[in-house]
């Protein structure tokens, strides 16, 4: 089978166990987000906050090494790439614990020690099972990293709501991933047979460092750019308003963030096989986010037209304001969705130095923005704050992605003109015609007007793409042929492509 249709296979694979990951993971959310209050999800995210940040320094970069590792001793080293992980890892839960007293002084609130404790279980059982996942990732085996996951993407959320039935409280929102996730490194582990053994490799650690060194200050400012924003809203705002921004960021994410991180997770193990043809290696590039894109934004735009009745029919009116945030976010989501591949481009060039300097000015400005925009119009501000800077810093990636392949700036803009062209007509007409609509809907009515934009917005785009971008059409059909060559033939007979 080429690489290719064994990325495709895999694309499928990943996408339908993600889509029922989505499915649980909303469905539980709904329940938790009912018997819970904003500030419990606060107090949860900014104890993610401090883990999060500090883990940059210990296990960034490891992934982006094995994926583009092409010399012939593999196994030695993925053993040695699991020591020096484990070696990291362990060094980072020292640190964020022995931070963890001073973080939950600076909150305010005694239980971020004991959700300290959980997060550190939850990443230390997490990041052991780094190392077997990127085994089956390198030779392209998705089908078996899936029928891993699948299990625990029904018991964890079940769990979950399980417990906060059992009235757990806060902590129903970590305890079952503390259960589970072992389990689930320990199935990792047995399907690729890996045994690390109990030598450590330590002289090929140097090497692995070399590669990732300018990954983790990339990440360090990645990371301090993602969560930044929360910090300073729990801080200006409190953590209520910070559970109110974490549910708005995650209903924008709702299905852009497991779609772009598989769509990641294949590039980053196809891409680099492609290095020496930079001509084939933007193509693959290009067709694989023209269809990514094609498949997207028609659901960014759903979710902005109808975002408060999605909000009242999921949430209830406790989360009303969350609704403007989140069509703020949908822009930023959007955004980010087709430029996220820029690291695995440059990754696969070995240019990571240069996402560092992109990020090493992109981290302060979008701080300083976010502290401008909580303190003079609250959890918008941060909202809007974000989507400008990170619209100027996009396009820098861009244009160091294009230089990285060989091609125009432009043409990367060219490309993807069609679909965000023909979303944005669609999303406009949709909001103006539904706006008073859609506003006074309620309860169960929310499903039909929800029903009824989508559906409306799904037939527009489509006969639009159809009538006025045929071409872009076959570029999609000709990609699903190499790749998912049993949905071209139903592709083709929708859409009239010959």
């Amino acid at each position: 089978m080429s690489i290719g249709k064994k990325a495709g296979k895999g694309f499928i694979r990943l996408f339908q166990r993600n889509m029922l990951e989505k499915l649980m993971g909303l469905t539980t959310i709904i329940i938790l987000a009912r018997k819970l209050t904003p500030y419990d999800f606060g107090l949860v995210s900014i104890t993610e906050v401090l883990l999060y940040t500090i883990s940059a320094f210990g296990t960034t970069g490891v992934s982006e090494f094995l994926l583009a590792y092409k010399k012939d001793d593999t196994e030695e080293i993925f053993k040695a790439a699991f020591w020096f992980n484990f070696a990291l890892t362990i060094c980072v839960l020292i640190v964020f614990l022995a931070a963890a007293p001073f973080w939950a002084s600076f909150q305010e609130d005694a239980r971020i020690m004991n959700i300290s404790f959980i997060a550190g279980g939850i990443f230390l059982s997490s990041q052991l099972g780094i190392i077997p996942r990127i085994w089956l990732n390198k030779q392209i085996r998705f089908d078996e990293q899936v029928k891993i996951q699948l299990p625990f993407t029904f018991l964890i959320p079940i769990a979950k709501v399980a417990a906060v039935l059992a009235g757990w409280g806060v902590y129903s929102l970590i305890v079952p991933t503390l259960v589970l996730v072992p389990i689930q490194t320990l199935f990792f582990f047995r399907a690729t047979k890996l045994n690390p053994g109990t030598k450590l490799y330590t002289h090929r650690w140097r090497e692995i460092f070399g590669f990732t060194k300018h990954l983790i200050g990339s990440s360090l400012l990645r990371r301090l750019a993602d969560n930044g924003d929360k910090i300073i809203l729990s801080k200006l705002l409190g953590l209520e308003v910070l559970g109110i921004y974490n549910i708005a960021m995650r209903m924008a994410e709702l299905f852009t963030t497991q779609l772009t991180m598989m769509s990641n997770n294949v590039l980053a193990a196809v891409l680099p096989k492609y290095t020496d043809d930079k001509k084939k290696f933007y193509s693959y590039y290009m067709n694989a986010l023209k269809s990514f894109s094609f498949v997207m934004l028609p659901f960014m735009a759903v979710m902005m037209v109808a975002a408060k009745p999605i909000i009242l029919l999921f949430y209830g009116e406790q989360w009303v304001d969350a609704v403007l945030p989140m069509q703020i976010l949908i822009v930023y989501t959007a955004l980010r969705s087709v430029t996220s591949s820029f690291s695995v481009v440059m990754n696969s060039f070995h240019l990571n130095k240069q996402s560092f300097k992109v990020n090493l000015f992109f981290t302060p400005t979008h701080l300083t923005g976010s502290a401008i925009g909580a303190y003079w119009f609250g959890v918008s501000g941060v909202a809007t704050a974000l989507v400008l800077v990170r619209a100027f810093f996009y396009n820098w990636r861009i244009k160091l992605m294009m230089r990285a392949v060989e091609e125009p700036v432009m043409r990367w803009y060219k490309d993807l003109l069609p679909y965000f062209a023909i979303v944005i007509v669609v999303g406009l007409l949709s909001w103006a015609g539904s706006y008073y609509l859609l506003d006074s809907f309620t309860g169960m009515h929310a499903i039909i007007a929800i029903a009824i934009t989508g559906v409306t917005i799904f037939i527009v785009y489509n006969l639009l793409v159809k009538l006025f971008y045929p071409k872009e059409l076959e570029t999609i059909s000709g990609f699903l042929g190499g790749t998912y060559p049993k949905v071209q033939p139903y592709f083709n007979k929708l859409y009239g492509v010959h």
